[in-house]
C-alpha cells in the first residue's frame, strides 16, 4: 500500500471511505495484500500476549479486512481456545468455541459465524481478542467498519485486545467520540505498538 503522507481530515465517514477505497486498491493486488496479510499475522504468533494467552477470540475475516486464517490455525494447532463471534440483531456480540473451520457458516452481513451448538466462550483475564481495523493512531483507537460491535464488547472486556492495522493506516491520532474504546496493542506489518496505560 502507499503510504499516507496526509490523512484524509474530517470526520469518521470520510476516513473510512478513504481507507475503504485503499483496501479495494490493494485486493486488485492479491499478491501484496497476502504477503502484507501474512507479515501482520506472523508478528501476533511471536507476541508475548498470544504466547501467554489461553484462548484467542478474533473475527473470520472478509475479502477487505486482513486475514486471520494463520492465526485461527496456529491456535487450534497449539491447543488454545478459539472463539468467533456472532453478531445479534440487538447490536450485541457474542463468542463461540470453535474447533475448525466447519464450525462457521455466513451469519448477518454474509460474515462467517459460529454455527448453532458451538458453546459460549466467557471471556477472562487470559483471553486476547483481535480486532479488525480500518486505521488505528497512536492512542490505541480504531477506525472500524461502522457497526461499533467491538466498542460495546471491549468497554467490559478484562484480557488483552489488539487490532489488526496496515502501517501506512497508522496515524497520529483519529477522531472519536465518548463511547469509543482503544484497545491495548496495534499489530502491522512492520511493527507492533503497545498502548495500554497510555490513554
Amino acid at each position: 500500500m502507499d503510504p499516507v503522507s496526509s490523512p484524509p481530515s474530517g470526520d469518521k465517514s470520510v476516513r473510512r471511505n478513504f481507507y475503504m477505497e485503499k483496501r479495494k486498491i490493494l485486493m486488485k493486488n492479491n499478491d501484496e495484500k497476502s504477503a502484507l496479510d501474512k507479515d501482520i499475522q506472523s508478528r501476533l504468533l511471536v507476541t508475548p500476549e498470544y504466547r501467554a494467552c489461553g484462548a484467542v477470540m478474533i473475527y473470520s475475516a472478509r475479502e477487505h479486512e486482513i486475514s486471520t486464517s494463520m492465526i485461527i490455525h496456529a491456535a487450534l494447532a497449539n491447543g488454545k481456545t478459539v472463539a468467533l463471534p456472532r453478531c445479534e440483531a440487538d447490536g450485541v456480540m457474542r463468542f463461540f468455541v470453535v474447533t475448525g473451520m466447519s464450525d462457521l457458516a455466513a451469519g448477518r452481513f454474509g460474515i462467517l459465524e459460529p454455527v448453532d451448538g458451538c458453546a459460549e466462550y466467557i471471556s477472562d483475564e487470559t483471553s486476547l481478542c483481535v480486532c479488525p481495523a480500518l486505521s488505528c493512531d497512536m492512542s490505541g483507537r480504531r477506525l472500524g467498519f461502522g457497526g461499533g460491535y467491538y466498542d460495546r464488547f471491549l468497554k467490559d472486556f478484562k484480557g488483552v485486545s489488539a487490532a489488526l492495522c496496515y502501517s501506512d493506516a497508522f496515524v497520529p491520532t483519529l477522531p472519536h467520540e465518548e463511547h469509543d474504546v482503544p484497545v491495548d496493542m496495534i499489530v502491522t506489518d512492520r511493527f507492533v505498538k503497545r498502548v495500554k496505560g497510555e490513554w
